[in-house]
């Protein structure tokens, strides 16, 4: 089995919906494919974390017993034995439309919760570098020194680009542990500030966020089958041209 093709039924794995022989050729490919264990992992995480943060809700005591009600009800009008289906089919997509719409909400709310949570793990971990000592492994200008420095030890390549010439000179990189997981985090600095970019293998498209918190402002993007996270107290006009340039210089690779 291909990455391409576990990768395809990774959800279906997780929610139990394949057939026997499908389920064991998916787990025999996670068990020697680091990569598509390190995706199946996040989708349990963000199973986990959708579960601990949404609300339940149950159906009011009774309902059950007032639609038969209202059905036994109606199907005494002998003159139309068919309203009495009509009500019921009318109480029945009520109900169906506020459990939509609850669901709904508890979803979004879940999706927002997670994003916060996130926000505020890749901001502790800036800080943290910038405080301690821990803001280099591999201090270097060179991209074709800090890219092959991760070899072997993560299971992905992050993509190092140089921006030296607009003024986001690379200084170095190092590994990071950012939502149970090791990330690379690339270096930047501009002037006197540090820019920050986390990155890890990721199947989410789109999305793309801003949000501040604390004096930093956080640009995150999803491209190239990565998530990227950028962080810096640098004003937000210029953290989002360094996101513009990074964004840019991946598109054009080959």
């Amino acid at each position: 089995m291909t990455c391409e093709t576990s990768g395809s039924l990774l959800e279906a794995y997780l929610d139990e919906e394949l057939d026997a022989a499908q389920a064991a050729q998916v787990a025999e490919h996670l068990a020697g494919c680091p990569a598509c264990a390190g995706s199946y992992a996040r989708l349990l995480e963000l199973r986990a974390g959708i579960r601990s943060h949404a609300p339940y809700y149950r159906a009011p005591a009774g309902l059950r017993e007032r639609i038969r009600s209202a059905a036994r009800e109606s199907s005494r009008q002998a003159t139309a034995p068919w309203r009495a289906m009509a009500i019921a089919a009318g109480i029945l997509l009520a109900v169906s439309a506020g459990w939509n719409a609850a669901l709904w909400r508890s979803r979004a709310g879940s999706a927002d919760s997670i994003a916060r949570s996130m926000a505020q793990t890749i901001e502790s971990s800036h800080v943290r570098s910038l405080i301690g000592t821990h803001l280099l492994d591999v201090p270097s200008t060179d991209q074709h020194t800090v890219k092959p420095w991760f070899n072997g030890k993560l299971d992905f390549s992050p993509d190092v680009r140089d921006f030296a010439e607009q003024g986001f000179p690379l200084i170095g990189g190092r590994i990071d542990y950012v939502g149970d997981r090791t990330v690379a985090a690339l270096v930047y600095r501009r002037r006197q500030h540090i820019v920050n970019v986390f990155t890890w293998p990721s199947d989410a498209r789109g999305g793309e966020t801003e949000s501040d918190r604390n004096g930093y402002h956080l640009i995150h993007w999803n491209a190239g089958g990565m998530a990227w996270w950028a962080v810096s107290d640098l004003n937000l006009a210029e953290l989002r041209r360094f996101e513009h340039l990074y964004r840019a210089a991946g598109d054009a690779a080959p």
